[in-house]
Formats: C-alpha cells, sequence, structure tokens
C-alpha cells in the first residue's frame, strides 16, 4: 500500500514537499522534497495483518470478537444481511521482554540409573526389615531366595516401550533488556512410563511396598508416574530476536507425586490397575538441558532424587523432543 500526500507550501524556495506512507513489511512514513527523502519510522514491528476495505454503505449492526493469544477472529454483520469475518495476528511489540507458550508437550523415552545395593545382598538377614538404600533395604524391598537374589535385570526396561510424556499447561520467558539473557519457568504434569520387561508386581504389605516375582506372563507390565512439576531455567539467546533463533536453556524440574499406577495385562487376569504410590518418592528435581529453535526443543533431563523412596535406588532420565506450545 502506497499513500502519496502531496503538500504544496510557499516560501522562497518555492520547494515541491509530500509525506509518503508505506505498508510494506512494517509500516513507514517518509517526508520527500526534491532534494531528500527522509525516513520517519513510526514502527518497526513485523508485517502489518491484512487491511479489509470497508465501505461507508457497509453500516455495522453487530461486530463480534474472538480473542486467541495474538489471534483476533472479528465477524460483522450488517443491516442488508451481509456478514464478513477477518482473522489476523496482532504484531508483538518489538520491545517485548515476555514471551508466554501455552499448552507444550514432550514426547521422548526415559530410563533409570540403576546404583542399588545388589552386591550386599549375600550378608542380608531375611528376619530383619531396614526401609533404606541399603542391601538389607533392597531385600526388605525386593524379597528373594539366596539362591537367586534379585539382580539389577529384574528391573530391566523395555527402553523402546518406556516412553515419557510431558503436558506444560505454560512456559513463560522474561529476558533482560539486552534480550539475550532471561529466565524460564511454568507448570506442567511430567510424566513417565517404565516398561518392565520381566514379571514383577508391586504389591502392599503391612503398609509398606514390596516387589515380587509374579507366576504370570504379561503382554503389558508398566509402573506410570506423574508429578506436578515446576520448570525454573536460565535462558541464553545464541541468535535470532524475541523467543525466535536458537536458544540454550538451563535448569531443573521440580515435581511433586501427583498420580502413579501400574498396568498389566495378561490372559490369566485381564486388564488389571492399581492406583497406589507403590513406595515412589513424593519429591523429584531432575537438572534439565535445553537446545530450543523457533518451535522445537531438544531436552535431557537426569533426576537427583531416587525414583523410590527405599530399596532399589534407581535414578530416572529422560530425553526427547518437545514442542513449544503456542
Amino acid at each position: 500500500m502506497l499513500m502519496i500526500l502531496m503538500i504544496s507550501t510557499s516560501g522562497q524556495a518555492q520547494r515541491k514537499q509530500s509525506v509518503k506512507v508505506e505498508a510494506n513489511k512494517g509500516l513507514h512514513v517518509y517526508a520527500v522534497d526534491e532534494d531528500s527523502e527522509t525516513e520517519i519510522n513510526l514502527s518497526r514491528d513485523t508485517t502489518l495483518p491484512a487491511i479489509h476495505e470497508q465501505k461507508d454503505s457497509f453500516p455495522v449492526e453487530q461486530e463480534d470478537t474472538v480473542v486467541i493469544g495474538r489471534w483476533r477472529i472479528i465477524h460483522r454483520e450488517s443491516s442488508h444481511g451481509t456478514s464478513r469475518t477477518d482473522i489476523y495476528r496482532v504484531p508483538k511489540p518489538a520491545n517485548q521482554l515476555v514471551f508466554t507458550h501455552w499448552f507444550a508437550y514432550d514426547f521422548g523415552w526415559n530410563n533409570y540409573d540403576d546404583r542399588s545395593a545388589y552386591a550386599g545382598l549375600a550378608d542380608v538377614d531375611p528376619n530383619v526389615k531396614v526401609y533404606d538404600y541399603s542391601a538389607q533395604g533392597l531385600y526388605t524391598f525386593a524379597p528373594r531366595p539366596m539362591s537367586d537374589p534379585v539382580s539389577s535385570s529384574t528391573f530391566s526396561l523395555i527402553p523402546e516401550k518406556s516412553v515419557n510424556v510431558d503436558i506444560w499447561i505454560f512456559r513463560q520467558q522474561r529476558f533482560l533488556r539486552n534480550k539475550r539473557l532471561g529466565i524460564e519457568y511454568g507448570l506442567g504434569l511430567w510424566m513417565n512410563n517404565f516398561r518392565y520387561r520381566n514379571n514383577i508386581t508391586y504389591v502392599n504389605a503391612g503398609g509398606h511396598t514390596m516387589v515380587i516375582v509374579d507366576s504370570v506372563n504379561f503382554k503389558k507390565n508398566k509402573l506410570f508416574t506423574e508429578y506436578l512439576t515446576v520448570p525454573l531455567f536460565i535462558c541464553v539467546h545464541l541468535s535470532g530476536e524475541g523467543d525466535r533463533g536458537f536458544q540454550l536453556k538451563a535448569g531443573a524440574n521440580f515435581g511433586y507425586l501427583f498420580k502413579s499406577r501400574t498396568k498389566q495385562i495378561s490372559e490369566a487376569r485381564g486388564k488389571v490397575k492399581v492406583n497406589d504410590n507403590f513406595n515412589l518418592s513424593t519429591f523429584r528435581i531432575a537438572p534439565e538441558l535445553v537446545l530450543a529453535w523457533h518451535s522445537w526443543s531438544f531436552y535431557a533431563n537426569y533426576s537427583l532424587t531416587p525414583l523410590h523412596q527405599y530399596g532399589v535406588k534407581q535414578y530416572p532420565y529422560a530425553f526427547g523432543i518437545r514442542f513449544n506450545g503456542f
């Protein structure tokens, strides 16, 4: 769109002067005379939304507006029975320092680093119960005959079926004025599926959780955990402006156990779901490293908190791809 306003002035020079307005990749205003052209930059924002011409003969009786983030949907109806719907996106301010992303989600894989005290099981007392991470605590959590003691293979996972799916209600970035360094925080649900390879079952005994080797052959055997989580990160922009370009983020996820269950499928028992805390850690802290690019991120995290409160000492980790939301 180009509009030129010719303004005649009187004076000694009697030069022609005008004002030129361009709306092409931004709004630009120029003061023009015969010798030079000076730009008066009223806006340095992104491309303006499409502008629809509206004639005076279109009297608007009703106008409905729907706002979704920076998107605007405007529906107009006239007394002549005609209607029109305009959809456009409001550009971000050039000096914006806060960026909010709604409903981001992760998809990846999880496993755990097993540091349980398997080596000390030969010296445990079968009649003593201890609720810690020692070999005696491991025997309390997963009792087995000394001729066939529990080992790391007992809790081995099927890696390709042990998935990590997270849903972030919102994630917000707040940058300093140089727009290169900032913080990110949010709220979401951090979910892990641990798909066991062997036929083990979680049971409650005297108010405490135990893991036994079951006699049933399971087609599916998994433990599901869900933590209400607050992420807190430091963000560094490597390229681009705003929330675009490459970013490097380092921080941690702070989670509170919200839900957990086991799910087993077998021909003998059918589908069985059990909801319980299964001796899981109530709180989890997991440092995370993220490489972000526009709408996508690659993440990897490692929990500093063991999966269970006693017995096995397993530190979960996960990696995958994050869609940064809307």
